[in-house]
């Protein structure tokens, strides 16, 4: 079974692995806010780990900087995102089964992969998933990226996670104005005098 970046090179390593990080952060921070006093259920935390996965994916796709090879292709619905212009999308569960369903690609991923088919032929089509798998208190234990070509497993890569990357926030976040202060008024405080202390009945 090959590497993805053997049949696609814009799969490299370490783009692989700074989404999966990404990944890992998030679902992790997630399950630490988990409450079950307050309600919290295993599909009501599931869902904001794969609903804060998305958001912080998308705001990655608008930090050029950090993340120039990022791009989104669908941000709802079939949620797909691309790396080096290959699609990909994410589900929890295990690389060796991820579903008929998951592997149906959106209708904006057809079409991006009708632009790669010149350049990489077949492999184009390939459908490319991060499988992420959890231990029994929800925590990330195994992040593998996998691609399928007509439901048949055609490259699996797990991922070895180490430092997670730091979760985004809004790129386009408008900070507030910074509150305006008077000085405060600093004065020496004077020493009473024997007189006043005569006065005042002290000894």
């Amino acid at each position: 079974m090959q590497e993805p970046w053997d049949i696609v090179p814009e799969l490299t390593p370490a783009r692989i692995k700074q989404v999966a990080s990404l990944i890992r952060s998030v679902r992790d921070d997630v399950i630490d806010l988990h409450n079950e006093e307050l309600g919290d259920t295993a599909r009501s935390t599931g869902l904001r780990a794969y609903e804060c996965c998305r958001q912080q994916i998308i705001w990655a796709t608008l930090d050029t900087e950090n993340w120039s090879w990022l791009g989104m292709l669908k941000d709802d619905g079939r949620f797909t995102f691309s790396i080096g212009g290959v699609p990909v999308r994410m589900y929890r569960g295990s690389p060796r089964a991820p579903g008929k369903r998951r592997q149906i690609a959106c209708a904006e991923a057809h079409r991006q992969m009708t632009f790669l088919f010149e350049d990489i032929g077949e492999s184009s089509y390939i459908r490319w998933l991060f499988a992420v798998e959890v231990d029994s208190d929800r925590y990330v234990e195994r992040i593998t990226f996998t691609g399928y070509l007509n439901e048949e497993q055609v490259s699996a890569y797990e991922v070895l996670l180490e430092q997670p990357v730091p979760v985004l926030s809004i790129v386009n976040e408008v900070l507030p104005e910074p509150a305006k202060l008077n000085k405060a008024k600093v004065s020496v405080k004077k020493k009473p005098n024997e007189d006043s202390n005569v006065q005042n009945g002290n000894h």
